[in-house]
């Protein structure tokens, strides 16, 4: 790789075995690592009686969280960046795991909220290396696949993790599921360090050595950036407030809201089970598709709540793109950044989502208030169209600049 334009993946000859086990490990990262992530959300009520803390206070626990990662992960990632990848990966692992033991003898709240943000540093750092790293390893016709499976672990942390580590919490207590996590974390920090293979930046390349402000693939990773603020924005403003709107718009009780719910997760996964393939056969396309069928889902949503059989479609089609969407815009991202650019388009997309998340779920809550949860699917709908035209967009820039 000795030029700007050259691909995120190895050469097709440089592969020649899918690499199942290393791809496994990774996603076993993102699935214990996301899980940790959205605990204190799941033992809220536990961890507030525990500490003497009004249960918002524990919610700060997953604010503060986004708010480190939007601060960290770049100029960290940019640290780190000479560093071999599969080092920077175990270390961030560990020190997550640390954190999460730590919080798990955690005296007091505050304590408590030191430990979050350091494991929140350490998530960042994954976060923007896993998807350069996993790219590394595969060759231009696996990098769709490889990306789905590494990504697919966010999806079954959802559908999976989290509920489990709940149960856990309640059958024994909130410190349980953290010390566990955290042991489980540091076991796979030893087995990716000892088993994963190097990944090391090489040197910058000839063709590479211009102004960054030169580089072709700067203009189409500034829109899939930008998609992806707006996806996590739009994403947020509905899902965040899914329950209002099924009890409250569509009339639906909680036990039947509990069901979509699973179904909406079920969905994830299927949509995760397609995307790789999806993103190998249509590179173009199948991003900006995917992003149409939000649209159509979160329209169905606004048009017809009273309609209960469109509202289980609806919910399943906004499972499946939810699933699908984020190893496709990584795909795409790793696709059109340059050899240079690489770490810092997925370090970027992590931010940029994250900002996107703060700014739905406070958005989301100021259009719940005043128009119901009904408006905010309408407004989500217009957001994610305005994505999928970035993201055609984007592919379309990515597509000259390669050609």
């Amino acid at each position: 790789m000795t030029s700007s334009t050259a691909s995120v993946a190895l050469p097709e000859t440089s592969v020649s075995r899918f690499p199942l086990g290393a791809l496994l490990l990774l996603s076993l990262g993102v699935f214990v690592t996301v899980t940790a992530e959205s605990l204190p959300a799941g033992l809220m009520p536990e961890m507030a009686r525990d500490f003497g803390v009004d249960p918002l206070r524990i919610g700060l626990l997953v604010s503060v969280w986004a708010i480190v990662v939007i601060a960290t992960s770049i100029p960290l990632t940019r640290a780190t960046r000479r560093i071999d990848r599969r080092i920077v990966v175990a270390v961030s692992l560990a020190v997550f795991a640390v954190a999460n033991v730590a919080t798990a003898f955690a005296p007091t709240y505050e304590f408590a909220f030191a430990t979050r943000a350091v494991a929140a540093v350490a998530h960042g750092v994954f976060w923007a290396i896993v998807i350069v790293y996993a790219s590394s390893l595969l060759s231009g016709a696996q990098l769709g696949r490889g990306l789905a499976l590494v990504t697919g672990g966010g999806t079954a942390a959802t559908v999976l993790g989290l509920p489990v580590a709940t149960a856990l919490a309640q059958l024994t207590s909130w410190r349980v599921s953290f010390a566990v996590m955290g042991i489980g974390m540091l076991l796979l920090a030893a087995v990716v360090f000892r088993r994963l293979p190097r990944s090391v930046v090489e040197a910058v390349a000839a063709g590479e050595r211009a102004p960054l402000r030169h580089d072709r693939s700067l203009p189409p990773l500034a829109a899939f950036g930008i998609a992806g603020l707006m996806i996590g924005l739009a994403q947020f403003l509905s899902f965040v407030y899914i329950r209002p709107y099924l009890a409250e718009s569509a009339g639906i009780a909680d036990g039947w809201a509990s069901a979509l719910l699973f179904v909406f997760g079920a969905a994830g996964m299927a949509g995760v089970a397609v995307a790789g393939s999806l993103a190998d056969r249509f590179p173009r396309t199948a991003l900006t598709a995917t992003l149409l069928v939000f649209v159509a889902a979160f329209a169905a949503l606004a048009v017809a709540p009273h309609a209960t059989a469109v509202v289980v479609v609806a919910l399943a089609l906004w499972g499946a793109g939810t699933g699908a969407m984020f190893p496709l815009i990584q795909t795409a991202l790793m696709r059109a950044a340059s050899d240079r650019l690489r770490d810092l388009a997925s370090a970027s997309i992590v931010v940029l989502f994250n900002v996107g998340i703060a700014g739905g779920s406070w958005a989301g809550g100021q259009l719940t208030a005043t128009y119901g949860p009904t408006a905010n699917m309408a407004v989500s709908a217009v957001v994610v169209l305005l994505a999928a035209g970035l993201t055609a967009v984007g592919a379309g820039l990515a597509a000259r600049r390669n050609a």
